[in-house]
Parts: structure tokens; C-alpha cells; sequence
């Protein structure tokens, strides 16, 4: 069986960072106007079958107000104990194995949410569409979407918009042949 098609889909300031010191999210609130439907974020939900999101984005959500995810199967990676609330699953396995799991139990489009995951996937090469929302604002610290450990890989500009909010949305698709060190 052939592993889940893996989307990835962030805010991210201009200078790279998806959450503000301390995980602060609330510099994105001038740019929440923009209705799921406008964004492609209700049309990814559709698509999903699963959901993988680390435990820090978990922890974020759970505090959001209302679950977001029903009907979806979540997977939370962890180390951590994990209280499931809405049916949640815990894992604590490498990100290629969960996704081949996850291919094996019928999945076949998996959104990746959450800071650490992404870059397991990228790192991994496991990632094939990548949709980055920036936000006209510089944090100048925070968490990072890049670190310096991911290799290198080339990316094909599928689209690019502007939202009503000053968002600039592009969503890039992975490349078939990998160009980062064999």
C-alpha cells in the first residue's frame, strides 16, 4: 500500500516564524476575516481523511473553542500521556511509519499540522503540497517553520493569491526527484 497524500497548510510571517514567542498565535488575528471557504482550508478539510498534528499544536487547539476536527481521525504525536477529548489517538512512532500505517488502514490524504511534524516531514520528504499563507507582519523571534536541518529540495509553484486580509497564500507541490544530497 502506498503511503497517504500529505498536505501541509500554515500561516507564517514574512520573516518565517508560525507562532510568535511562547507559541503566540494572536499576531494572526488581522488576518482571521478570511472565510475558510476563500482561504482553500474548508477544501483541504474535505479532502483530509486523517489529521497528524504535534502535541504542542494539540495543546493549542484544545483551547480554541470548539473541536475543529469532527469526523476526521487525529493522531497526536507524543511522548506525552494524552487525555483524548474527541476521540483523539495518541503515537509515538517515526513520522514515515504512522503514515504507512495510515496508508495500510485506508487513509489516502493526511494533513500535517504543528511546528516539530512539518519539519519531520519536509526533513522526511514525505511532505507533497505545501500551502504557506504569509502574513505581512516580522516577529523577529518564535518558532520557525525552517530550521537548518531540513535538506534541500526544489518546489514547484502550483498557485498564488492574495486574500482580502493582506495574506499572500502560495501553494507549492513537491518535486518527483528529490534534489537534496543522496
Amino acid at each position: 500500500m502506498h503511503r497517504p497524500m500529505v498536505s501541509v497548510f500554515l500561516a507564517v510571517s514574512l520573516d518565517g516564524f508560525i507562532a510568535g514567542e511562547g507559541g503566540d498565535l494572536s499576531w494572526l488575528s488581522p488576518y482571521a476575516s478570511d472565510p475558510p471557504e476563500a482561504t482553500g482550508y474548508a477544501a483541504l478539510m474535505r479532502e483530509t481523511d486523517a489529521m497528524v498534528m504535534g502535541r504542542n499544536t494539540y495543546d493549542a487547539v484544545l483551547g480554541f473553542g470548539p473541536w475543529p476536527y469532527e469526523g476526521k481521525r487525529v493522531v497526536v504525536l507524543t511522548g506525552r500521556e494524552l487525555r483524548p477529548r474527541h476521540g483523539e489517538e495518541r503515537a509515538d512512532v517515526p513520522l514515515h511509519a504512522l503514515l504507512r500505517d495510515l496508508g495500510k488502514a485506508g487513509h489516502r490524504h493526511v494533513y500535517l499540522d504543528g511546528g516539530a511534524v512539518v519539519r519531520d516531514g519536509l526533513r522526511a520528504g514525505l511532505v507533497d503540497s505545501l500551502t504557506l499563507s504569509r502574513a505581512p507582519v516580522v516577529l523577529g523571534k518564535g518558532i520557525a517553520l525552517f530550521d537548518q536541518d531540513l535538506p534541500r529540495a526544489t518546489w514547484r509553484m502550483h498557485s498564488t493569491r492574495s486574500l482580502p486580509s493582506g495574506l499572500v497564500q502560495t501553494r507549492y507541490l513537491a518535486n518527483l526527484a528529490k534534489t537534496g544530497d543522496a
